[in-house]
Formats: C-alpha cells, sequence, structure tokens
C-alpha cells in the first residue's frame, strides 16, 4: 500500500468515529462517579442514623439532636447490636467503586472506611463496658455541654438534660453489673471523678435557673433529679471502692498490635510501632537540648550551675487575681486576634468562643485549660474555654501556689496561642467550614493537637510573645510533649512497664510522683496520642518548608495555612496529599 493510500485510509477510519465519542465516554465516567457518591452519601447517612440509634451521647456530640433526651445503653447486648450494625456499613461501603469518584472524594471514602474500621475494633477488643469504670460518669460532662451550648431552643434543651439526669442512676446501676478487672489506676480516676460530681454536683443549679425560675413545678423536679443524682454517685463511689479497686488487676498497657493498628487506621501513618518509638525517642532528645539551649540564653550562669531546672524556678510568679483570669484569657483572645490578622498569618474565626470557669466535677480527667470545641454537625456553632480556677474555699496559700504555677503572664500567653488563636479554636472553625460532613466529624489527633503545637511556635514566630519567659516555656512543653510521645510509645509496646514511665518523667522532667503517675494514666487511656503531637507538629512543618522551598519568593503563609486547615478532619498525610493535588490542579488552570 502506497504512503498516499494509508492516510487515506486513517483519514477514513477517523472519519467513522463519532466526534462525541470522547465525550461521551467521559459523560459516562462522570455519571458513574456520582452514583458511587451517592452510594457514599448513603452508608455515611446510614452511620449517623446507627450512631443516633444506639449511641446518643456520642450522637449529641457529633450535632444530631433527635435523641438528645436519651442516654446511651450500655448494656453488653445493646453493644453487639451495634457492632453488628456497623460491621454491616462497612460492607455495604465495600461495594462502593471508589475509583470512579474524584480524588477529594475517595480521600472522604477512606476516612469513613477508617471511622467504621476503628469503630469495630474499639467495641470488639476495648472491652469497655467491663473495664472503664468513668465511662458511665460522661453523661454529666455532655448534660453540662448541652446547656453551656446554643445550638437550638434553650427550653429544648433543658427538657433533654433533664430526662438524660434522671436515666443516670441506672446508668450507674448498669455500671455495677457490667464491670470487671479494670486497671487499678482507672478505678481510683474514677473514684476521684465520682467524689468531684458528688461534691460539686450544685454547679448544675446554675445552668437550670432559666428554666425553673418561673415553674415551681419545675424547680421541683430539677431539685428531686439533683438528689437523686448525688444519691446514685454516693452508691457509686461506695460500689467502686469496696467492689471493684480489690480486684482492679486489669493491664493499663495496649500492646504492639493495638498501637500499630491506631498508628496505621486512626492516624492513617505509615508507621510501625517500632519506628513510633525510634522517632519520639530522637524527638526528645532533641526538644531536651533545645530546652537546655533556651534556659542558657535566659540565663546562662544558672544555666550552668543548676541547668534548665534551675531556669525553671526562677520563671516569674506574677499573675492576676484569681478574679481577673477570665478577663484577662478575654483581653488575650482579643490581641490575638489582631495581632495575627495584622501579620496576615491566618484568617480570622467567625465563630463564637466563651470563656468560663471549668466546674469542679470536670478537674479530674481534663487539663485545667480545656478547649471544648463545638458539636460538628450543628448549624450554629459555640466554643467553650474551660479553665480550672482553685476553689474559692482553698487555703490562701494553695490558691496562690496554682494560679502562680497556671497563670501566670508567660503560661497565659502560651494557653492562647495553643488554646485560641492561632491554634484550636482557629482550627476548628475553619475545619468546621468544610462541606464536607464525612471531614467535619472524623477524629484526628494528628491534625488538631500537632496544630495547636505549632501555633505555639507560630505565635514565637509572628512576635506575639511579650516576654522570652514564654518562649522559655515553649520549650519546656515542647520536651514535655515529646516525654509523653516517648513514654506513649514504650509503655504500649511494652518496652517500658507503667511504673518505669513514671520514674522516667520523675527522672527527666522532675515531677511529683503524683504528677508523673497523672502523665502514665492519660497516656493509658488513649493509646498513640501522646504521640499525635509531636508527629503532627512534625508533618505541618515539613509541608511548611516543602512549599517555602518550592514556591520561593510566591509563597503565601496565610494561603498555606488556610489551605491546610479547610481540608478539615482527614489523616494529616492525606492533607499533605490534597494540597500537592490542588495545587497541580491550580497550575494546570493558570496555563
Amino acid at each position: 500500500m502506497s504512503l498516499l493510500s494509508l492516510r487515506l485510509a486513517l483519514l477514513c477510519l477517523f472519519a467513522a468515529v463519532p466526534a462525541r465519542a470522547y465525550e461521551d465516554t467521559l459523560t459516562t465516567e462522570e455519571i458513574q462517579g456520582a452514583l458511587e457518591n451517592t452510594k457514599l452519601n448513603e452508608v455515611f447517612s446510614q452511620y449517623l442514623a446507627t450512631i443516633q440509634m444506639y449511641d446518643p451521647e456520642r450522637a449529641t456530640r457529633l450535632g444530631l439532636h433527635g435523641a438528645d433526651a436519651s442516654l446511651t445503653p450500655r448494656a453488653p447486648d445493646q453493644l453487639a447490636r451495634e457492632l453488628e450494625a456497623v460491621k454491616r456499613l462497612r460492607a455495604k461501603l465495600s461495594e462502593v467503586k471508589k475509583d470512579t469518584m474524584h480524588p477529594d472524594l475517595k480521600v472522604d471514602y477512606e476516612t469513613l472506611d477508617h471511622m467504621l474500621e476503628v469503630d469495630i475494633y474499639e467495641m470488639e477488643n476495648l472491652n469497655v463496658l467491663a473495664r472503664r469504670p468513668q465511662y458511665y460518669l460522661e453523661p454529666l460532662f455532655l448534660v453540662y455541654q448541652m446547656m453551656s451550648k446554643d445550638y437550638e431552643d434553650y427550653n429544648t434543651r433543658s427538657s433533654n438534660a433533664i430526662s438524660r439526669l434522671k436515666q443516670f442512676p441506672a446508668v450507674l446501676e448498669q455500671a455495677e453489673r457490667n464491670l470487671s478487672h479494670p486497671p487499678a489506676a482507672w478505678t481510683r480516676q474514677a473514684i476521684r471523678q465520682t467524689n468531684d460530681a458528688l461534691n460539686y454536683v450544685s454547679d448544675f443549679v446554675p445552668v437550670f435557673r432559666g428554666y425553673t425560675r418561673y415553674d415551681p413545678v419545675l424547680k421541683t423536679s430539677v431539685d428531686e433529679t439533683m438528689g437523686k443524682v448525688k444519691a446514685a454517685l454516693a452508691r457509686y463511689s461506695a460500689f467502686l471502692e469496696k467492689e471493684i479497686l480489690p480486684s482492679s488487676d486489669g493491664d493499663l498497657q495496649a500492646g504492639g498490635y493495638a498501637y500499630g493498628f491506631y498508628l496505621e487506621r486512626l492516624h492513617g501513618l505509615d508507621i510501625t510501632p517500632g519506628s513510633a518509638l525510634s522517632y519520639s525517642k530522637k524527638a526528645f532528645k532533641k526538644a531536651m537540648k533545645d530546652l537546655d539551649k533556651e534556659a542558657y540564653s535566659v540565663d546562662s550562669i544558672l544555666a550552668s550551675e543548676k541547668g534548665w531546672k534551675g531556669v525553671m524556678d526562677k520563671l516569674p510568679k506574677e499573675h492576676p487575681p484569681a478574679g481577673e483570669v477570665l478577663k484577662v484569657f478575654q483581653d488575650e483572645m482579643d490581641r490575638a486576634y489582631q495581632h495575627f490578622d495584622e501579620h496576615k498569618v491566618v484568617e480570622f474565626p467567625r465563630q463564637r468562643l466563651l470563656i468560663k470557669r471549668m466546674p469542679g466535677f470536670m478537674s479530674a480527667v481534663l487539663p485545667y485549660v480545656y478547649y471544648a470545641p463545638s458539636f460538628s454537625l450543628d448549624d450554629t456553632r459555640i466554643s467553650e474555654l474551660f479553665v480550672l480556677l482553685p476553689p474559692d474555699a482553698a487555703a490562701e496559700a494553695a490558691r496562690e501556689k496554682a494560679l502562680a504555677s497556671g497563670f501566670n503572664y508567660a503560661q497565659m500567653e502560651l494557653l492562647t496561642a495553643y488554646s485560641i488563636m492561632p491554634g484550636m479554636h482557629l482550627r476548628g472553625y475553619e475545619a468546621s467550614t468544610n462541606r464536607s460532613r464525612i471531614r467535619r466529624i472524623s477524629r484526628q489527633p494528628a491534625v488538631a493537637n500537632g496544630w495547636a503545637c505549632y501555633s505555639e511556635l507560630l505565635a514565637e514566630e509572628m512576635g506575639f510573645y511579650t516576654s522570652y519567659w514564654s518562649r522559655f516555656l515553649r520549650c519546656y512543653v515542647r520536651a514535655l510533649r515529646a516525654a509523653r510521645a516517648y513514654a506513649d510509645a514504650a509503655m504500649h509496646t511494652k518496652k517500658w512497664t507503667p511504673e518505669e514511665a513514671s520514674r522516667f518523667f520523675q527522672e527527666q522532667l522532675y515531677l511529683p510522683k503524683a504528677a508523673a503517675d497523672a502523665e502514665v494514666l492519660k497516656l493509658s487511656l488513649a493509646p498513640t496520642e501522646g504521640f499525635s503531637y509531636i508527629i503532627g507538629m512534625d508533618r505541618i512543618l515539613e509541608m511548611r518548608r516543602y512549599y517555602e522551598r518550592t514556591e520561593a519568593k510566591y509563597f503565601d503563609l496565610r494561603r498555606f495555612h488556610t489551605l491546610f486547615l479547610r481540608m478539615g478532619e482527614i489523616p494529616i498525610d492525606r492533607i499533605a496529599d490534597e494540597m500537592r493535588r490542588q495545587k497541580r490542579e491550580e497550575k494546570k488552570i493558570i496555563r
């Protein structure tokens, strides 16, 4: 065949293909992707309905309020039914063909799959009903949050909260049937928490005052309900002390398999337990070197003689009076908003934050300054910052010690950066703007905790701190978190016993035994949580350095932060992938 004949044959072949063939193929793919996305949304909606049916308390925390008048049944047969329902949902999710989906929807699919897998694992393996006496006290905190937030009509919230309080004694009775051989440290913490709730049950009275003010019948009902709650708490405390504590011989350590499962499936990290241990050990050593260096820059003579601990003991103790601590936090928040907006490093969080005194019954389980985000799916979002102030009835010396150590002015600057701006409050607001409901309810500790730690460094870089003591405290807190990560990995992979982990905190960070034991207790309740702080911050810094290097003079710090935060609650390595993908898409559009 001549060259001319070959060309004519090819021309005829192409002419025979309809001009719209490529478009038709593309449209088919788009339709298939839309169908699979509909299936994904259907599974997710069924997941939310399952949560609301079997776990009304979790549903409330997610912003689903159809079962706000009910408490979560804590019976083994109910848990078994929930487990089977979630397994069926995961099987249904596996039928969705994610390959035809848009890339960001593939991430949603993976995130939902991980959520379901973690739920199944925890229901099958944690044995919460038998091992966690604290679990039965959670309704009290939730009831208080229902009354302190503003997600719907106050009277409706009050009615639902009272309904839940009326059911609370039955929950504690169920605990007596379920609990068996928990770890001793968990039982002791539950006893403290129960006694705190008993002593501070009056904290609930003010939140219902608007509901009962003009109705004597309602006031009588609330008073009777609180009396029954108090009696149930007293009984539960005695039960834990006499019946459960003597047989509390459960293991605090999760084990290497569980630790690896959380690293891979909860956090989405491609890292083994052994690698996490090695990583955190190196991070601790580096953090201690940085702390020594910062101590030397603060006072070289004292640091040479007594090390960083000597410099820490010299930390200024000036603090606001107890009655003005909340106001100072408010002032610091306003200053932080203005400061970071002027420096154009983050967006402005358009969401209310209420700064409140922490109720006494929360103190046994929460840090002394605790950021409570808004309920994920609520339309009206209000966050809270709970601040634990020393009791009014405490001795003057004890009150002064608590204020000097926790609320000196350098510490309050650091807490503001970490918890409010540009920390947890800003991150929570930005994440809540994501259109994907999957991303709004997903739990990603490495993202949340990593950003909070990064915010402390960002505040230093942007000149927010007014004292070099704030920089020194930031280095100390970094070292403390690295120590937690190291102990977290070492203890749960069973390289250390809990006693060895406690001694580590005492010897390396000079913590009193009670404080060291409290660190071990906190780590025992949430394997990989301690590790998430350092890996999260380091991953954010890696991303930032990458874009600073590749974009050079075109790098925009505010845009980087906004893009990172608006990815929502997906694994931190997926955020890195998605940011790069979006950058590539932008370059195609520009071209």
